[in-house]
């Protein structure tokens, strides 16, 4: 029987509920204690308004979804019959179950974290994956490469002690991923593709999956086997740093970090571009710089569902524009510069 338990989260460390973005925390751990229930007190000291779905024989619907700007999705350290995974595509590739699925192609924000989701359906590691692949295309996922404890076979180590941020990683305060135990067994070990961000990844240094990513994200998908809901240190939980990192990824996802571009908006974030926006996020006013000779810039800026706002064209030799968006309400947009041959398109911030 499906258990869906409304709970609207009053904050306790800020004192107001922010109504403006709202969670909803899928359970879909049947191994064992919930451990969903210090993710769900996290999310209560987090301020923001959210629910918890505990999946018991039914996952939720696309309805059930919809009402969230964010889902947290928690295997916890369940690896046998998730309700993630639908099993019955087996020409195109297996991918999420179709709710899950209509949610994230409606850009909005999903956050999977748990153990044994990837070998669930792959079984053990390795396993490589290629454009056209879910895994590859959503996830951001070039190659399961292990699990702790599994594969890790050399060296003193017997599970991964612990999980570092790394140096990509502006979204997390959290330096140092910990559990109630000395390590932490079945965690993931991956290869992404280049469009993805790594966020934590396995250490310490000489740790036999050293610098093999276990957090990421690609666009509005975040991955990770870091096991939230069992932080801890000194054999006990640490529900201090469950709130951060819970806190952290919903604020990030509230500032529209994980907003994807819109089908058409090309060259979405080129990161080692010649184009630059500041300041990120904005208010009223950003200068756009850029680097050209004898060329024109042509500027455009999008709104998150691909219509054109905003249509420029400038003299590419001054360096810089200074464009005034005052006439713009708060949200994510996208500007996009055409200089010559090249396209650049990145992700703007307004918070007014």
């Amino acid at each position: 029987m499906k258990q869906f338990l409304l709970l609207i989260a009053f904050a306790l460390t800020i004192g107001v509920t922010n109504a403006q973005y709202s969670v909803l925390l899928v359970d879909d751990d049947h191994n064992g204690p919930r451990e969903s229930a210090r993710i769900d007190t996290a999310l209560a000291h987090s301020g923001y308004s959210y629910s918890t779905f505990l999946i018991d024989t039914v996952a939720p619907t696309y309805s059930d979804l919809a009402a969230y700007d964010m889902v947290i999705w928690t295997t916890a350290n369940d690896g046998q019959d998730l309700y993630l995974w639908d099993e019955t595509d087996t020409v195109s590739g297996l991918k999420f179950n179709s709710a899950l699925l209509q949610y994230l192609d409606s850009n909005k924000v999903v956050w999977l974290d748990g153990l044994d989701f990837m070998y669930d359906i792959y079984g053990s590691a390795p396993d490589t994956f290629s454009t056209g692949d879910f895994v590859y295309d959503v996830m951001g996922i070039e190659k399961y490469v292990a699990q702790s404890h599994a594969d890790d076979t050399l060296g003193s180590y017997t599970g991964c002690p612990m999980m570092l941020k790394t140096s990509n990683n502006t979204i997390n305060t959290l330096d140092t991923i910990k559990w109630k135990w000395s390590s932490v067994y079945y965690a993931d070990a991956f290869d992404i593709t280049s469009e993805a961000t790594a966020l934590y990844e396995m250490g310490p240094a000489d740790y036999d999956f050293a610098g093999k990513v276990s957090a990421l994200y690609k666009e509005n998908m975040v991955v990770s086997s870091l096991r939230i809901g069992s932080l801890g240190k000194n054999k006990s939980y640490d529900q201090g740093a469950i709130d951060v990192i819970v806190n952290d990824m919903i604020v990030a996802a509230a500032a529209g970090t994980f907003v994807k571009a819109p089908v058409g908006i090309k060259n979405y974030i080129e990161i080692n571009s010649s184009v630059n926006i500041y300041p990120n996020p904005a208010t009223d006013n950003v200068t756009i710089s850029f680097t050209a000779i004898n060329e024109i810039a042509d500027i455009k800026i999008y709104d998150i569902t691909g219509k054109q706002l905003i249509n420029k064209t400038v003299d590419a030799n001054m360096g810089s524009y200074k464009m005034n968006l005052s006439e713009l309400n708060r949200g994510i947009y996208f500007v996009q510069v055409a200089i010559g041959n090249t396209t650049t398109t990145k992700k703007l911030s307004l918070v007014k």
